[in-house]
């Protein structure tokens, strides 16, 4: 009997590319987990994130990136997304700890993330984006929800001139395509 090799396949399978001075690459990530605050518990959870994660829960639109490089973000009242971009044994170390206090939902498979930066990345963003993208509404490190060319997106600056981009996994060729051609037509 043949002997099958399964490897996982990304979802923009390691794209990357230059459009007029933009650089569009797959944001490839480990895991992505949704960590629920349960009623009433928003002290409890606080106490668990800085323990289990190092780096104080973040408000509502607002994010962390720890000294592992994981990064949290918060996109609501009671929901939180934790995404490990990298190689590091943060689900055996970190999520049992976090189950302590949250309720938690696996969404790695769910979700595609696409960095885009350059000197004219909010031109390009300007395009497809309702969002008023200057640093003093929308600063580094800030975080929300929003719709891209008719797709659900979360938004996230890590720079000045550097995005990460989130969607659900089943649009990412549609996602991909609208964010080439708004690079394109800047």
């Amino acid at each position: 009997m043949a002997k099958l090799d399964l490897k996982i396949k990304k979802p923009l399978d390691g794209y990357s590319k230059v459009i007029n001075q933009i650089k569009i690459a797959e944001y490839q990530f480990d895991n992505l987990i949704s960590l629920a605050i349960p009623l009433k518990t928003e002290r409890k959870c606080k106490l668990n994130f800085k323990k289990s994660l190092g780096e104080p829960m973040p408000n509502i639109e607002k994010s962390i990136i720890n000294k592992s490089g994981i990064l949290g973000f918060r996109i609501g009242l009671d929901l939180l997304l934790v995404c490990n971009p990298s190689h590091s044994s943060f689900v055996k170390k970190t999520v049992p700890s976090l189950k302590q206090a949250f309720y938690i939902t696996d969404q790695t498979g769910g979700w595609c993330g696409v960095r885009v930066d350059g000197d004219r990345v909010i031109e390009m963003l300007e395009r497809i984006c309702p969002l008023n993208l200057s640093q003093k509404i929308f600063a580094i490190g800030d975080v929300k929800r929003t719709i891209m060319d008719h797709l659900n997106v979360i938004i996230f600056r890590e720079t000045e001139k550097k995005f990460v981009l989130f969607s659900p996994s089943s649009s990412s060729g549609s996602f991909l395509k609208s964010i080439e051609i708004s690079s394109r037509n800047i």
